[in-house]
């Protein structure tokens, strides 16, 4: 692994994990949405897969972000969202559970990006900024709508 000594290098390697954790997600998440109750659940979590695949192709549009190694903090939320399928009866608690879950994959996703567009920004990529930019405020306004979500499935629970 080569060493990141760099401000250059450093948004290499968050455009590297940051598209590992887009595909990821789009890759797992189907399995674990089929788990989810409520129809606005599933209909959010069929939103926020065919989010992290767009995600993912402008974060490709970069060259630099292909080739990087797993991403591990995605991986980790997909296997615990994962094994709360396994470990909690279908219904409201479950989906409280998965809506937890995707809700701290956005939590993630959105401080990576927030680090990528400051770097992009320091390093006068503008362009790669704004498209980060853009990503970074499509997880917020998720995470919101999702919050309206965990409330239904928590009062439901």
């Amino acid at each position: 692994m080569d060493k990141t000594d760099d401000a250059e290098s450093l948004l290499t390697v968050a455009l590297q994990d940051m598209l590992a954790g887009e595909r990821l997600l789009a890759e797992h998440l189907p399995a674990i949405a089929a788990h989810a109750s409520a129809a606005s659940l599933s209909e959010a979590l069929a939103r926020e897969v065919q989010r992290a695949r767009l995600q993912a192709a402008a974060l490709a549009e970069d060259a630099r972000a292909e080739g990087g190694p797993p991403n591990l903090w995605m991986r980790g939320i997909v296997d615990d969202a994962r094994r709360d399928t396994e470990t909690i009866d279908a219904g409201p608690l479950l989906d409280a559970a998965l809506v937890g879950a995707v809700r701290k994959a956005l939590a993630a996703k959105h401080v990576s990006y927030e680090t990528a567009v400051a770097l992009a920004e320091r390093l006068g990529e503008t362009a790669l900024a704004a498209r980060l930019r853009r990503c970074r405020d499509e997880e917020a306004a998720s995470d919101h709508r999702l919050s309206a979500i965990l409330t239904e499935c928590a009062e439901a629970a």
